[in-house]
């Protein structure tokens, strides 16, 4: 991306502009959030707020005092990349920051409980001790789910769930300890053995008293009437242990999908509106890759008559971008949930699921899926196309076989009233289905190629 594209751009987790040099602890901040991020770029000489190019003065003065105070204010060190730019006869400077590997980062002056940051959005906001243990172990490269919950014990898993999923993940008859260690469902210390979060997740017992603080990691399907939260048609609650329950989120999810009605001969046949696949890939990716460090939220599946949105806590993983989905390019925050969902068949090979998702929805005939991230969440939207009903298309197939007509024409011809007729070629043309042609009595309509 060329940095006149960039400036253009609004704010995000990896992007800031300013006009000028904002105070030291505003900036700074910036700095250390991008270092406990995904990295970012701090843009000065651009006003935020219209994006006109404003320049800067003496940029070599100005890199010398950030690189300065960036090396004095701020531990563990960073090394930026400073440049000027020159853009419009004008001179920007660009702070870059790569994502830094001995995270947390902090102002020195302030210590690491108070002077950690970290990136919301657009925003800097100060690192809570949640957020400063999910950094520290995204330094020892450590995943949250892998961690062992000492509440309870081993027997806190069910092992009825286990048998079933493992003996369909492995292909094999006989079970052993060994590979529940060997797939991160449980861990030793001290002698001693215990599930790990990822363990409780997906074969936690249900109703467990030790396990209710793990209420944050269920799904939530709810169906809305129209395009708004106005009035729930239906929810559901897919709850602890959610191993043997993801073919229940995924066909649950499939049968509230809105559906249209389509003449196939002499029979209507009942269409979802979405494609399967995109749905559940949409489904499994949330589930997978949502940041099970943040506690507060879970995922949400919401359908409206218009579109299906996903909304998973915690944004893309490590230097992922939305730019780069659909690429190819894959990362991944739960290695050992993603290495399950893969040997059971629920997931696609490594970065080729949203290629195939935005394949799956263009063959559709709907829009290509939405992403983005909003805050500490990130969603995927699903809209589907507009709709002819029954009563439409069986105009448009009348067009479509027997050419321009009047409307007087097609109402003999399916046997409705002209009025009738006149008003549902009026919502064909609104869909961009149908054209008229001519004017007053040689009006007559086609369909539009």
């Amino acid at each position: 991306m060329n940095i006149l594209d960039k400036v253009r751009q609004p704010e995000n987790r990896k992007l800031e502009l300013k006009r000028s040099l904002p105070p030291r602890a505003k900036w700074l901040k910036s700095i250390i959030a991008f270092a406990n991020g995904a990295g970012g770029e701090l843009i000065l000489g651009v006003n935020d707020k219209s994006r006109d190019i404003v320049g800067i003065e003496n940029p070599f003065e100005l890199e010398e005092k950030i690189s300065n105070t960036i090396h004095d204010s701020i531990r563990p060190s960073i090394s930026p990349y400073i440049q000027t730019i020159n853009l419009k006869n004008r001179q920007l400077l660009s702070v870059q920051i790569l994502p830094g590997q001995q995270k947390p980062y902090y102002l020195a002056s302030k210590g690491l409980e108070k002077g950690a940051y970290i990136r919301v959005g657009s925003t800097n906001r100060q690192a809570d001790l949640s957020a400063i243990e999910e950094l520290k172990r995204q330094a020892y490269g450590i995943s949250y789910l892998d961690q062992i919950f000492f509440q309870c014990g081993k027997d806190a898993l069910d092992k009825e769930a286990l048998n079933v999923f493992f003996k369909r993940l492995l292909g094999i008859k006989k079970l052993l300890l060994n590979h529940f260690f060997q797939y991160a469902m449980l861990r030793k210390n001290n002698g001693d053995i215990f599930p790990t979060f990822l363990g409780v997740i997906l074969f936690g017992k249900e109703n467990l008293p030790e396990l209710k603080d793990f209420d944050y990691s269920k799904i939530k399907v709810t169906r809305y009437k129209g395009i708004d939260r106005t009035e729930i048609l239906s929810a559901q609650f897919f709850e602890l242990p959610l191993a043997l329950k993801i073919e229940s989120i995924i066909d649950y999810t499939r049968s509230e999908i809105p559906e249209t009605q389509k003449l196939v001969g002499a029979k209507i046949e009942r269409i979802p509106l979405l494609p399967a696949f995109a749905v559940r890939e949409a489904v499994i990716n949330a589930i997978v890759h949502r940041d099970y460090s943040l506690k507060g939220a879970s995922v949400q599946v919401d359908i409206f008559s218009d579109r299906c949105k996903i909304t998973s806590p915690g944004v893309l993983p490590g230097t992922l971008s939305i730019d780069l989905l659909g690429q190819g390019i894959s990362e991944i925050r739960n290695r050992s949930l993603a290495r399950i969902f893969r040997g059971a068949g629920f997931m696609e090979e490594l970065g080729s699921g949203i290629s195939r998702m935005i394949q799956e929805m263009k063959n559709s005939g709907n829009p290509g899926p939405e992403f983005e991230e909003k805050g500490q969440y990130f969603c995927v939207t699903l809209r589907t196309k507009p709709q002819m009903t029954f009563h439409l298309e069986e105009i448009y197939r009348t067009l479509k076989s027997k050419g321009s007509l009047s409307s007087s024409e097609i109402s003999k011809e399916i046997d409705i009233h002209q009025n009738t007729a006149i008003k549902r070629l009026k919502e064909l043309i609104n869909l961009g289905n149908v054209e008229k042609i001519g004017s007053g009595k040689n009006t007559k309509y086609r369909v539009k190629e």
